[in-house]
């Protein structure tokens, strides 16, 4: 959680709204670290959860920690049979993961390889992907999908890019506009019919 807190990483995705998405941060961002470290899920890479580096950083610190904290537990209790026990599966289990994670890294895809060690974070991918993606859907979806705390720094960029082009979108109905999208978009950045209509009229003056 500090970390998420320090690389201004803190918000979760979910645009719940209010307290609510405190509430939700915090349990998401210590649940997913919990479920990284016991699980090493892959899907936990993801910039909406710990993110690529940290959970590479996880998994290698959860593998390496296994035999040094056996080793403390021998120390304290002696030779016991479960401590045989367990250096046997860790013999086993420890070079068999590491093997398997390999394996399936270098078979993967090689532009997701880069997933596990990107140091992206979830703000940074929704503010680059809605500077760079072209299509008005898929840029709306960045933003107006997500937590607001999300994309907070470019909220300027964002409502002139909205008021920009509210009117063109008025006319042209794109299906992406529905009631839902509209429901997301703050109110006060929305051109009423009245705005409109003294806007063209203005225009016409003007001509």
């Amino acid at each position: 959680l500090s970390v998420k807190v320090l690389r201004g990483d803190f918000w979760y995705w979910l645009p719940l709204g209010g307290r609510a998405e405190i509430l939700s941060s915090i349990l998401a961002r210590i649940l997913g670290k919990l479920v990284s470290d016991f699980t090493s899920l892959v899907q936990l890479r993801h910039p909406n959860e710990v993110g690529g580096i940290y959970w590479t950083f996880g998994f290698a610190l959860t593998m390496s920690s296994l035999p040094v904290t056996l080793k403390i537990y021998e120390t304290q209790n002696g030779n016991l049979p479960d401590v045989d026990l367990s250096w046997n599966l860790l013999y086993i289990l420890l070079p068999s993961t590491c093997l398997m994670s390999s394996v399936f890294f270098f078979n993967i895809e090689k532009e997701y390889r880069r997933t596990f060690y990107d140091a992206i974070t979830c703000k940074e991918k929704y503010i680059t992907s809605f500077r760079e993606l072209k299509n008005e859907g898929l840029r709306a979806q960045k933003v107006f999908n997500v937590s607001r705390n999300i994309w907070n720094p470019i909220q300027f960029e964002v409502k002139e890019w909205v008021v920009s082009n509210w009117r063109r979108w008025e006319e042209e109905k794109p299906k992406w506009l529905d009631q839902n999208m509209r429901a997301r978009i703050p109110v006060d950045w929305i051109l009423t019919k009245e705005a409109t209509r003294e806007e063209e009229e203005e225009e016409k003056d003007n001509l």
